[in-house]
């Protein structure tokens, strides 16, 4: 089946138009944990690189990979999704060690992707994620593209003083609650899975609570926005 895949993959590689990114956890070999909007909420841009542990081409461009990445720290995640591109065993954590170590990615963080959520047409493949509003901004296998994508979309975040990344929400009995709100208004709109707005309104330190309960029960997304920064989260309406 990976062979059909591959050649699919040889047949054009191509980006995609930007489109709102369901979130989605990942764990290590020494179990810690992240997500795709928890690292987006920092303000970095994510790029993904699906590597096979077969596969010559992801062997020789991933010592340039793990320099890359340790120099654009503050601007950019990169997170290695192991595979094998050529079998349909799942990889080891020794071939992640051993992966890790021989490459010098010590500031890459690599993971068995066994479910093969980021692998698609075979490796390498790169998916970059945008800090500003979520969306994937690139697919394909260009490393350069990718890198570069990444870059300019973590220049246009700033962490001014009314950050919305430090805006807190809790949701209960049908109530959305918002605290350690920003100065000014910050604008919020719920968008479910099918990229339709359910809601949009304005949270200010005087208007901080908002009845939900007439949504039907499911997991949304919610754009969080203000004149400085701007942040996308998953909530879930139960």
């Amino acid at each position: 089946m990976k062979n059909f895949y591959l050649l699919l993959f040889g047949l054009g590689m191509f980006s995609l138009s930007a489109q709102m990114a369901p979130d989605h956890s990942v764990t290590d070999c020494n179990g810690n944990a992240s997500s795709i909007y928890q690292v987006l909420g920092t303000g970095k841009a994510l790029i993904v690189a699906s590597k096979g542990f077969d596969c010559s081409i992801c062997v020789s461009r991933a010592p340039g990979w793990g320099n890359w990445a340790s120099n654009n720290t503050s601007n950019v995640t990169v997170w290695g999704a192991m595979t094998l591109t050529y079998s349909s065993n799942i990889p080891s954590c020794n071939q992640v060690s051993n992966w890790v170590s021989n490459h010098g990615w010590s500031d890459i963080y690599t993971f068995v992707d066994s479910s093969e959520f980021f692998f698609s047409a075979g490796t390498p493949r790169y998916i970059v994620y945008s800090p500003v509003d979520s969306t994937i901004i690139y697919t394909g296998g260009s490393q350069s593209q990718a890198r570069s994508m990444a870059l300019s979309a973590a220049s246009t975040i700033s962490v001014p003083e009314n950050n919305v990344n430090d805006l807190q929400f809790f949701y209960g009995n049908g109530v959305l609650e918002f605290r350690n709100v920003p100065a000014g208004n910050t604008m919020v709109e719920i968008y479910n899975l099918a990229g339709k707005k359910e809601r949009v309104f304005t949270v200010r330190k005087d208007h901080t609570e908002f009845i939900l309960s007439d949504l039907p029960k499911g997991i949304y997304l919610m754009r969080m926005s203000n004149e400085a920064s701007a942040v996308t989260r998953k909530i879930v309406i139960s």
